[in-house]
């Protein structure tokens, strides 16, 4: 095997595969037509017609509800405001406490204080990176309003039996599905199990708009409440005397312009799915012949969308550190993610209970909150950030069978090159 490319050895590849559009002619075409009709957006802040928005609007929420298999759809311009407003809609507030994983994007847990209430993180299963149905019974209070599962780097987490779990509690479930739109358990959506689902419009995401965010739900109460507070719902209420519904609303509104290119990239979602489908299965029968990474882990029943893949990394195995492993990818050309995110609670926000100026609210609403977000109270996703999580962006476009092949290629050269990268590990300058 050649001498590694970290070491001065020529590359696998000499450039990483760039990021490719997956916008096309149709989503030209759309746009140019909102634009020529010179109305990018139809909302209104008032009780009537225009209250929910315009025909491309409209169109994208019939096409999401359909797609999906859910009664009501309602779009919103980011999956993190979409977030804030199913909290709102399921009226969680001040001294509420919410479940949540910590491994997850910083705004899944961020939409919860935004709702003035208090996350409290329930640690992950290994196998899966989403929450642990396991880990929920002890954190439980009577502060508890509401579970946020996240099905995370397109892979359902264990709904039926978190849905199970909040049914005899009394929960609400909001599932935050911005990287799984596709996945199913046993033919069934992920998106739908829950009292709300979350979809992303982000434009990294699977599908994408530049931004913007879906809300699905089968509850016309909660639909309801989300439509008021996507579009300044308090001024809805007064026009039509609504005197029971309380809600904040602010100006969530999707464009004209992101529904157009919205629609169009909805089409392209089932073609989008196949190609990372065939890539990942590529790669994860690769990666059986390398000790000391481990692949994808699918239950049965259940389908993975493949937004990105997630390898678990053995030091004990390999010898040496990830920091190194990745280096050593990264100058074959495969720059990879180490860890993900850091668990949310260890971030300063949590660590200095500080969110509105120098108050400790809304943390010290609650007498005794039941968490104090210390190191080590969710051990499996601070393992992960820490040492074995490794994230490969290789099932997008424009990857193809032989880019994969190309990533087991630089794969098998580290394999090889592990004496070479002990070496590097331990002076950090050069290889013997």
């Amino acid at each position: 095997m050649n001498k590694l490319a970290l070491c001065g050895g020529i590359p696998v590849r000499k450039s990483a595969i760039p990021w490719a559009s997956t916008m096309g002619e149709e989503e030209k075409a759309a746009v140019v037509k909102v634009m020529e009709s010179g109305n990018l957006s139809a909302f209104l802040g008032r009780a009537g017609e225009q209250f929910l928005g315009g025909p491309r609007i409209k169109e994208i929420e019939k096409m999401f509800a359909g797609k999906f298999g859910a009664k009501h759809s309602i779009s919103v311009n980011s999956a993190t405001t979409a977030l804030h407003t199913a909290l709102a809609a399921c009226e969680v507030g001040p001294g509420d406490e919410v479940l949540v994983t910590p491994y997850s994007m910083s705004a899944t847990a961020s939409a919860i204080l935004m709702n003035n209430a208090v996350p409290v993180f329930v640690d992950i299963c290994s196998e899966t990176y989403n929450l642990n149905p396991k880990e929920i019974e002890k954190w439980l209070t009577p502060q508890t309003k509401a579970i946020m599962v996240t099905n995370l780097f397109g892979l359902p987490a264990n709904l039926p039996e978190i849905i199970k779990i909040a049914k005899q509690h009394g929960l609400y479930v909001i599932e935050d599905n911005a990287q799984s739109p596709g996945a199913t358990i046993d033919g069934k959506q992920a998106g739908t199990f829950g009292d709300l689902g979350i979809f992303s419009l982000n434009y990294h995401k699977v599908i994408h708009s530049g931004e913007g965010g879906i809300i699905l739900t089968d509850s016309d109460k909660l639909a309801y409440r989300c439509q008021l507070i996507r579009n300044h719902g308090e001024v809805a209420l007064d026009d039509l005397n609504d005197d029971d519904t309380v809600v904040l609303g602010s100006n969530y509104r999707m464009t004209e312009l992101h529904a157009a290119i919205g629609i169009e990239q909805l089409n392209k979602l089932d073609g989008f799915l196949i190609k990372r489908h065939a890539l990942a299965d590529q790669l994860s029968r690769g990666l059986k012949r390398f000790l000391g990474l481990e692949g994808v882990t699918v239950s049965e029943g259940y389908e993975h969308s493949y937004y990105v893949y997630p390898i678990q990394f053995n030091q004990d195995i390999w010898t040496i550190k990830r920091a190194v492993f990745a280096a050593a990818m990264k100058a074959e050309g495969f720059p990879l993610g180490e860890g993900y995110v850091k668990p949310i609670y260890l971030m300063k926000l949590y660590q200095h209970k500080r969110v509105y100026n120098q108050t400790h609210y809304p943390f010290s609403f609650i007498d005794q909150p039941v968490q104090s977000y210390q190191k080590g109270i969710c051990p499996v996703a601070e393992e992960m950030y820490e040492e074995k999580l490794i994230t490969a962006d290789v099932c997008r476009l424009p990857y193809t069978a032989g880019d994969i092949e190309d990533f087991l290629t630089a794969l098998e050269k580290v394999w090889q090159g592990k004496e070479e990268l002990r070496a590097y590990e331990k002076n950090n300058l050069t290889c013997s």
